[in-house]
């Protein structure tokens, strides 16, 4: 009886007594309070332990690690660097469908949608599109029909097309001004269905990145981040932390800027160009597919002479252009605020808040969109608080500007009685009293979506209206001779791919952007001897400021930005203004006024990369490049009146023929991986024709020569003296290093009678320094490459630690045994410099000496790591022209740190 009234104790798993079991649940229970202590003690070293292990021996250089948003409830991920995708997360549960086997329709055959589609770009009027009918309706083959009988048929086809994309809807907008009502018209397409057109494009969707991420690339230490697309930064993270659990952020860039369509600037367009920032650079800022559509067309107020120049005229002007933005976003406006369901093409019902993440657009239409008065606000940064005889002052930062305190600003303008009251708090604040349009859209902030312009604020504005004409004044101070010694330079300056070729700069107007930032690459390169510190101080000091600014340029033009780079970016940017205000202070007094807002807005550069990713994210230039196709449309397509509409038929025939001939290319492709069954295999295998090295392909390949041929060829070279016997020595020590046998055991002795075969071209497929992407360089050892003679430059990598550079003299491939080895004659550019000049110094040059031309040497093109931009300074001195690109500009600067220059920054 006595067991049946014992307890049984669920923390020591015994029968208890009942006269005992007070006093022994106390002590168990302080027991196993002990015990879980001393487990949580153990536990958290554990834990600790763990985390230092993975740290110190787990993690591998260059580990990528992936932190998603939390409320995505994806778990952070670490991956290999050669494992590492930027695939979304539901990537891997989509497959693509099978492509269209007829991708052509409603074009009743691929012929008559290649018939139309040339009629399309080579903008065919009526009758010549009749006329290229009638030509195919004789010419034509009886496989397929060709029933079109004239441009009536073929227009009818395009707009039956058309209806597959989200078309443009027309208002008309009524302002009153003046004792008179305004009437305007307005074109925009649905962003919410264009949206939704890209959300169920089956070869779009799995691109789209639905989740903020944080990634980072372990160093040796520790995990350093780095951003580059939009849903990398921090705004499209806070974006997502402000949404519901499980909510998606679809934000959205927007361009806007006015267009002169006729060649004298009477007939001007006003496109509205939309990217959606969820998917990545390479197909957001290309054209056509999931690039930038045209998804409004904005009225040009026309200049009123009773009126211009009036505050109340450019009220009306900011009233118009935001009573036209409000009906473009009109229709998303709604959704931002409780978002909007859509089932994908994942087969999953994803909650979307649309958002305007970014706004892209010139200095004027910051100014409009943030309702500001512009250069003469006494406020006039669009993101920032700065007064308005400060802009050249760099050295401090302002208060953000936020469209809170904007409204906050504008209602209690409207609680003022009169008119001249509401006018001075107005003009205190550089405000206008207009309704923002992007006051719609939820989770919207204006004075945030702005961001710094590469195209406009740099190469536009900064270097072509202040930098380059301060430079051009001490340059012709200089004289003739020195004017006409740097057109020569530019003349002789090596030319180098995707980089224009002015062959003459001094007093000639260049309207292109573009154009303005070649110039101001090798404007340092090109003037260094001119603009001495002895014949020109001022000049010497701008060109320093110069140097700085291009610096300044290149961080600011990095594809992918770490930590370290960002850092680095904001000391040179703090350099260039210090630098830059002593020059101010030095011309004092010259009429130049240095105080402009693009020269202030470099102030924002890095805290608009860290909040919306690279710079290529909001620059403008993916977007004026559309502005030639409508200026073609307007020019060839259009009868000069009531063009709007016109462009914009053209515009969406040509988004319907870029997706029909993707779709061709497709089924293309696809039809011929089905009739090759090594196809894949292939591709996977051997993703680049190597020719037998690793990451280099030999080209333009030419006549085989034996070797007294090329010796009596270049008998007056003395980089070929001894050329067989340089290259059986060469050979020699090649073949054991690479643990490749000797032919028969023997020594390697070619004769005279043997023969090479020469290239003249070499593609190099490298890793780039700044997003450890491949990129490819093409370089050439020609010695008539369009009639001249051009030998690029390349780095070649000696050793783990070591790296020169060089110049190609003679690239080809030699048979020795079985094997055939791509190898090149370079003059090496390895000769110590001795102690840097002051001037290297100042302009941060880095500079080469070339060895006697009699000591080239034999490398093995494997060993090439990438071309190289390098101009001559001296018979046998070189500088290295690091503004040739991103990658470039970083690779100089760790041999900078490797020969322990001096950093002035």
């Amino acid at each position: 009886m006595g067991s049946d009234r014992a307890k049984f104790c669920d923390l020591c798993e015994q029968s208890i007594k009942p006269r005992g079991w007070v006093t022994h649940r106390k002590a168990c229970e302080k027991n196993s309070q002990k015990r879980a202590q001393d487990q949580r003690i153990a536990d958290s070293i554990r834990q600790r332990k763990g985390a230092l292990d993975l740290q110190y021996r787990e993690y591998q250089l260059d580990d990528i690690k992936v932190e998603h948003h939390p409320k995505s409830g994806i778990p952070t991920q670490i991956f290999a660097f050669s494992d590492f995708t930027r695939h979304p997360a539901h990537h891997s549960s989509w497959s693509a469908p099978e492509p269209n086997a007829k991708p052509w329709r409603p074009f009743r055959s691929c012929l008559e949608f290649d018939v139309a589609e040339i009629a399309l770009e080579a903008a065919l009027n009526n009758e010549q599109t009749d006329h290229l009918v009638d030509i195919c309706h004789r010419c034509a083959a009886q496989s397929e029909k060709f029933t079109f009988r004239n441009h009536k048929d073929v227009r009818a086809k395009w707009d039956a097309v058309s209806q597959r994309f989200t078309g443009f809807t027309k208002d008309v907008i009524s302002i009153p001004f003046a004792d008179k009502t305004w009437d305007f018209d307005v074109y925009y397409r649905d962003l919410w269905e264009w949206a939704t057109d890209l959300l169920r494009d089956p070869h779009l969707f799995p691109y789209f990145h639905f989740d903020a991420q944080c990634l980072a690339k372990f160093n040796g230490q520790s995990f350093e981040r780095f951003v580059d697309e939009p849903f990398t930064a921090q705004d499209f993270w806070d974006a997502q932390s402000q949404l519901p659990h499980s909510a998606k952020p679809l934000a959205f860039i927007l361009y806007a800027d006015k267009t002169k369509l006729s060649s004298f600037g009477t007939a001007k367009g006003y496109p509205v160009v939309a990217r959606l920032a969820n998917l990545p650079t390479h197909i957001r800022n290309s054209q056509g597919m999931g690039g930038g559509y045209i998804v409004g067309w904005l009225p040009v107020v026309k200049e009123d002479k009773a009126h211009a120049g009036k505050p109340a005229w450019a009220n009306f002007k900011a009233t118009v252009w935001h009573k036209s933005f409000e009906r473009i976003l009109s229709l998303l406006a709604a959704k931002s605020k409780t978002g909007q369901w859509l089932e994908c093409l994942d087969i999953v019902q994803h909650w979307f808040f649309p958002l305007i993440l970014i706004l892209s657009s010139d200095f004027e239409e910051q100014s409009t969109m943030v309702l500001t008065h512009g250069v003469r606000a006494l406020w006039p940064c669009p993101v920032c608080l700065v007064p308005h005889d400060k802009l050249s002052d760099m050295s401090h930062c302002y208060l953000r500007c936020t469209s809170r305190d904007s409204e906050a600003i504008l209602a209690t303008v409207r609680e003022r009685e009169t008119a001249d009251e509401k006018e001075e708090v107005l003009k205190d604040y550089g405000l206008r009293d207009v309704v923002n349009s992007f006051s719609t859209v939820s989770s919207t902030d204006v004075h945030r979506a702005l961001s710094w312009d590469k195209l406009h604020f740099h190469s536009g504005s900064l270097w072509s209206d202040h930098l380059w004409v301060e430079l051009q004044k001490y340059i012709n101070s200089l004289g003739r001779e020195k004017m006409s010694q740097v057109d020569k330079s530019y003349q002789a300056f090596p030319h180098w791919r995707d980089q224009k070729h002015p062959n003459q700069v001094m007093n000639i107007s260049f309207t292109d952007n573009s154009t303005h930032e070649d110039i101001s690459k090798m404007i340092v390169y090109v003037t260094h001897n001119i603009l001495t510190e002895a014949d020109c101080p001022l000049g010497y000091l701008l060109l320093c400021c110069v140097r700085l600014y291009l610096e300044l340029d290149m961080y600011a033009s990095l594809e992918v930005h770490t930590t370290e780079t960002i850092s680095s970016g904001r000391h040179t940017h703090l350099a260039f203004a210090a630098l830059l205000r002593q020059y101010i202070n030095k011309t004092i007094e010259s009429d130049k006024n240095w105080n402009f807002p693009k020269l202030h807005m470099g102030l924002h550069i890095f805290d608009d990369v860290e909040a919306k990713g690279a710079t290529r994210n909001y620059n403008t230039k993916p977007n004026e490049n559309m502005h030639g196709s409508l200026k073609d449309s307007y020019l060839l397509r259009t009868n000069f009146r009531d063009v709007a509409e016109q462009i914009l038929r053209i515009n969406t025939w040509q988004v319907a023929a870029d997706h029909i001939r993707r779709r061709l290319f497709e089924f293309d492709d696809h039809q011929r991986q089905l009739d090759e069954e090594d196809f894949l295999a292939t591709v996977v295998e051997h993703p680049v024709s190597t020719s037998n090295s690793f990451h280099v392909k030999l080209g333009s390949k030419q006549p085989p020569l034996t070797f007294d041929a090329i010796q009596t060829a270049h008998q007056a070279d003395q980089a070929f003296i001894n050329f067989r016997v340089k290259l059986n020595g060469f050979l020699n020590v090649l073949l054991p290093s690479l643990s490749i046998p000797l032919p028969e055991g023997k020594h390697i002795h070619l004769r005279g009678t043997d023969e090479i075969t020469e290239h003249r071209f070499i593609c190099i497929n490298y890793e780039s320094m700044v997003d450890w992407r491949q990129h490819t360089d093409y370089l050439r050892s020609n010695p008539r490459f369009f009639g001249s003679p051009r030998f690029d430059c390349v780095f070649i990598r000696l050793t783990e630690n070591k790296v020169i550079l060089g110049r190609l003299v003679f690239c080809f491939e030699c048979l020795v045994g079985n094997n055939t080895f791509p190898l090149a004659l370079v003059h090496p550019f390895d000769v110590p410099t001795g102690l840097r000049t002051r001037k290297d110094k100042d302009l941060n040059l880095y500079r080469v000496r070339a060895r006697p031309r009699a000591q080239a040497q034999f490398f093995p093109v494997r060993s090439f790591i990438r071309g190289a931009l390098l101009i001559a300074d001296g018979p046998s001195d070189y500088l290295v022209v690091d503004t040739a690109d991103t990658d470039m500009f970083l690779r100089i600067k760790m041999m900078h740190l490797e020969a322990e220059h001096i950093v002035r920054i």
